[in-house]
């Protein structure tokens, strides 16, 4: 079965691995482009997910 932080992980890889291969030509600029975007796009997903977890999911309970 599919997760979600394994889906996240899948896109970043494949946007990065795009990304890296269209802005750079030479291995080791490409190396560190593709770090950089990778762990940035891992940890920003991580982060948004820390920052809306104290928040209940679903819409709110109606007033009585």
């Amino acid at each position: 079965m599919l997760s979600h932080f394994f889906l996240m992980v899948l896109y970043a890889l494949v946007v990065s691995l795009f990304f890296t291969l269209l802005w750079r030509r030479e291995r080791k600029e490409q190396t560190r482009l593709f770090l950089q975007l990778f762990l940035g796009m891992v940890a920003g997903g991580l982060l948004v997910a820390w920052l809306m977890y104290p928040f209940p999911p679903g819409p709110p309970a109606p007033i009585p």
